[in-house]
């Protein structure tokens, strides 16, 4: 006899059979660190793959803790297309624009 299922199921993964997670740290103004390698790392996705690709293609999950969540956000939310709004070139210059904003010093 089979048991209840989860309301939460998990989707088959996108490639072969391992699901693929991305994991970002928190950290504060910290983001722009992860933000400069995933830029790295999906620039040379784009060689490969076009420059439509994007993080989110390769991975089956993506979640973030603090300042990786704003991250993850900013890699995952979809435009009206159903893909990514920004991409990873983008997370540097947001967070070097908007970090008086988002992270105050304390004084």
């Amino acid at each position: 006899m089979e048991g209840p299922k989860s309301p939460l199921q998990v989707q088959a993964p996108k490639y072969g059979e391992l699901i693929t997670v991305l994991s970002i740290d928190g950290g504060g103004i910290r983001g722009v660190i992860p933000g400069t390698i995933l830029n790295f790392l999906e620039s040379e996705l784009q060689k490969l793959d076009g420059e439509d690709a994007r993080i989110a293609d390769y991975f089956d999950v993506i979640a973030g803790t603090s300042t990786g969540g704003l991250v993850t956000a900013m890699l995952t939310a979809p435009n009206e297309n159903n893909r990514p709004v920004f991409a990873a070139k983008d997370i540097k210059d947001f967070y070097l624009d908007h970090c008086p904003k988002i992270f105050p010093q304390v004084k």
